[in-house]
């Protein structure tokens, strides 16, 4: 019994230290990207189109992820039905939206 609280326990700490290190690097990227587009370039030039950094963004976690797959040997395939990915679909557009 012992042995399943201090599993359980050590689950629960590296959940805590991943969704940290999630949210810490959202806040870095926000960061960085109103920086971006708040800081001038050159004499009086700003960085007009966020949505060129969306799509770099975009574009930057396919390759990792395709790199991943490969690196782990793992199927493209979808394990999941399709409608399961529809909460973290629609999490996503908002955060996209959000960024405008």
């Amino acid at each position: 019994m012992a042995e399943e609280d201090a599993s359980a326990f050590t689950s629960a700490i590296w959940c805590c230290v991943y969704g940290g290190g999630i949210i810490f690097m959202l806040g870095m990227y926000g960061v960085i990207q109103e920086r971006i587009m708040s800081e001038p370039y050159g004499e009086k030039d700003f960085f007009r189109v966020s949505v060129f950094l969306v799509l770099c963004n975009r574009l930057v976690a396919i390759l990792y992820a395709l790199m991943m797959i490969c690196c782990k040997g793992e199927e493209c395939r979808n394990k999941a039905p399709l409608w399961k990915y529809l909460a973290i679909s629609f999490s996503n557009v908002a955060a996209t939206w959000c960024q405008y």
